[in-house]
């Protein structure tokens, strides 16, 4: 198992107000990262939470993020997508990216970073062609070693049995900062009409330690899941 060192850890809100403009369909509404080391290389896990304020469905078109320190842009890398791939109107979506960076000669370099800025281009989908919503219901459980699970019990409501579904989540501080976040796609999972399905998400206990130094433990659980028609 690779050994890996806590750092640092930040929480910023990217945003000079907690929407954009109108013409804008997505938002960054905050941002967060945190640093590690593993092995010779520290990896920089960027979470950043997207608010669909359009009145049309939302996807990735394409994205980048650049990491700052100051004035100095670190390293700029390309969003993979978003999570949940499809965000209706008013929900939430999630990103997760992580950029590594090598040793040079003498060994180990911790990036020095200060901020976090993306830039992300979204395609929008008319609403008839929005995914089906499951009902999420969380519970955040700890045990003895400091470990993190999240459980997700996921209801289909619909009346049509939900194939590949897909559940994105973030953890928020009780004062509402987003420190993590997290997805997937349940292949060849299905949830039948009226029925559910437990998920669970293990959270490194580095990351749990990580938040216990910084007084930023997780409170409380926002989630997304959905899931297309088999039509679509």
């Amino acid at each position: 198992m690779r050994r890996m060192l806590i750092s640092m850890l930040f929480i910023m809100a990217l945003l000079a107000a907690p929407f954009a403009a109108a013409e804008e369909p997505g938002v960054i509404v905050q941002s967060s990262c945190s640093i590690v080391q593993s092995g010779d290389y520290y990896l920089v896990y960027c979470f950043a939470q997207v608010h669909n304020e359009s009145g049309s469905i939302i996807c990735l078109e394409q994205g980048s993020y650049e990491l700052h320190d100051g004035e100095q842009i670190l390293s700029t890398e390309e969003v993979s997508q978003i999570w949940p791939y499809f965000i209706a109107p008013g929900e939430d979506g999630y990103l997760f990216d992580i950029v590594s960076f090598e040793p040079d000669e003498n060994g180990p370099v911790m990036p020095h970073v200060t901020g976090i800025t993306y830039d992300i281009e979204y395609m929008t989908v008319n609403v008839e062609h929005a995914s089906f919503a499951l009902e999420a219901e969380t519970e955040l459980a700890m045990d003895a070693r400091n470990n993190l699970t999240v459980i997700c019990r996921l209801t289909n409501p619909t009346d049509i049995d939900a194939f590949d579904p897909t559940v994105a989540f973030g953890l928020y501080t009780q004062t509402g900062g987003m420190i993590y976040a997290d997805g997937m796609t349940l292949k060849d999972v299905g949830v039948p009409a009226g029925g559910s399905v437990l998920v669970r998400f293990d959270v490194d206990e580095m990351f749990v330690n990580q938040w216990a130094e910084f007084g930023a433990e997780p409170d409380h659980v926002k989630v997304n899941a959905a899931f297309r028609a088999d039509s679509d």
